[in-house]
Parts: structure tokens; sequence; C-alpha cells
């Protein structure tokens, strides 16, 4: 269930994030590492500044919460200054 909802997350950025690197972050579900996929994931929004929308945001933290992550909080505050409101898909 969590790898599903990871999955979802990461694949919401296709489009926004390199495609390669995004499919390499959301692979590491297959090897039962949910937790290193979100962070990997994460990882490259900041990386390539992509805009994120409040609702991907909320999933975000979501996803962080219910993963009971103890590490990698601190990307979570760099994500938030990504939100942008409007069409995501016209700013891409």
């Amino acid at each position: 269930m969590m790898g599903a909802r990871v999955k979802a997350f990461g694949a919401r950025f296709f489009g926004r994030v390199d495609a390669e690197r995004l499919q390499f972050a959301i692979d590491y579900v297959d090897y039962n590492e949910s937790g290193l996929a979100f962070e990997t994931i994460c990882d490259y929004l900041i990386e390539m500044d992509a805009p994120l929308s409040e609702e991907e945001y909320r999933l975000a933290e979501e996803l962080y919460r219910d993963m009971e992550m103890k590490w990698g909080g601190s990307c979570l505050k760099f994500m938030k200054a990504q939100i942008v409101t409007g069409n995501l898909a016209q700013q891409s």
C-alpha cells in the first residue's frame, strides 16, 4: 500500500523532473525501499526547483508522516517554498 502511494506521488512529476532520474527513484519501491524512493523523489524535486501544487505538498507531508520517517524532514521546508498557485501545466 505505501509503495503504491509513493509510486503515485512520484508519477505526478513526470514532465517537471527528468524522467530517467524520476523513474530510478520510483523503482526503489520495487526493492522494498519506499522511504528511500520518497526521499530521492523529494531530493530531485528540490534540486530541479520543480513547482509543486499545494495538494502535492500536502501529499508529501502525509507520506512523510505515514511512513514515520525520522530523517529528511528538512526537505519539506524546501519543498514548501516551491508551492505555486494556479495551473502547473501552464507554468512547466
